[in-house]
C-alpha cells in the first residue's frame, strides 16, 4: 500500500534534477532499456562502468527519439518519452507498504525518541518528489543521501554483526547530472 500521509507542495524542479529522476524513471523500464542496449553494443560485452557513463548521457534524447519515430508504441510510452511536467509535488512523509518514511527536514523537527522501525531511513531520505507525466500518470520518488558502500571508509561491519555507515561519506549526491539520487517509493 503507497500513499500520502501528509499534505504536499508544487514547486518547479530544476533541470538537472528532472533529467535525473526521469532518466531513473527510463531506466527501470527493463525492456526499453534492454532494447537500448541491444541494439548499442550488440552481442559484445561490456562493463557496467561503461554502461553507466554512456547511458546517462543519451539514453533519454535515444528513447525519446525512438518513440517519436515508430507508430506501434502504446500511449504510455508516448507520455513516458516527453519526460515529466516541470512542476513536480513534494511531500515531507510518505507511507509505502506500512512504513512512514520521512524526510531528513521534517524528521529534525520531530522527537528525537524514534520507534526503532524507523531508524533504518531516519536522516537518510533528503525528499519524496512526485513527478507528472502530464496527467497520464504519475511517479513518486525518493531522492536519498547515498552512503559510499564500495570502500572502507563508507561502510563497516562490525565482528557482532553491526553494520556501520559514515555518512560523511556520500556518493551520487545530485549535484551533477550524471548522479543517480533517486529511488521509487514503492
Amino acid at each position: 500500500m503507497v500513499g500520502v500521509v501528509t499534505v504536499s507542495s508544487t514547486f518547479e524542479i530544476s533541470t538537472m534534477q528532472r533529467t535525473q529522476a526521469h532518466r531513473y524513471v527510463l531506466f527501470n523500464c527493463p525492456q526499453e532499456f534492454k532494447d537500448h542496449l541491444r541494439m548499442r553494443y550488440g552481442e559484445r560485452r561490456i562493463s557496467n562502468t561503461e554502461i553507466e557513463r554512456s547511458d546517462n548521457k543519451d539514453f533519454i534524447n535515444w528513447f525519446s527519439q525512438r518513440v517519436h519515430i515508430s507508430s506501434t508504441v502504446s500511449s504510455d510510452l508516448k507520455y513516458l518519452s516527453q519526460g515529466p511536467t516541470s512542476h513536480a509535488r513534494r511531500f515531507p512523509a510518505f507511507n509505502v507498504n506500512g512504513f512512514k518514511f520521512r524526510t531528513e527536514s521534517r524528521a529534525h523537527g520531530k522527537n528525537q525518541n524514534i520507534r526503532e522501525e524507523d531508524l533504518a531511513y531516519y536522516r537518510k531520505l533528503e525528499d519524496i518528489i512526485e513527478l507528472n507525466y502530464y496527467g497520464r500518470f504519475k511517479v513518486t520518488l525518493f531522492k536519498c543521501k547515498w552512503a559510499d558502500t564500495t570502500r572502507d571508509k563508507g561502510f563497516r561491519k562490525h565482528p557482532w554483526g553491526f553494520t556501520f555507515v559514515n555518512f560523511s561519506r556520500l556518493i551520487h549526491i545530485g549535484d551533477r547530472e550524471k548522479h543517480d539520487p533517486y529511488i521509487k517509493a514503492s
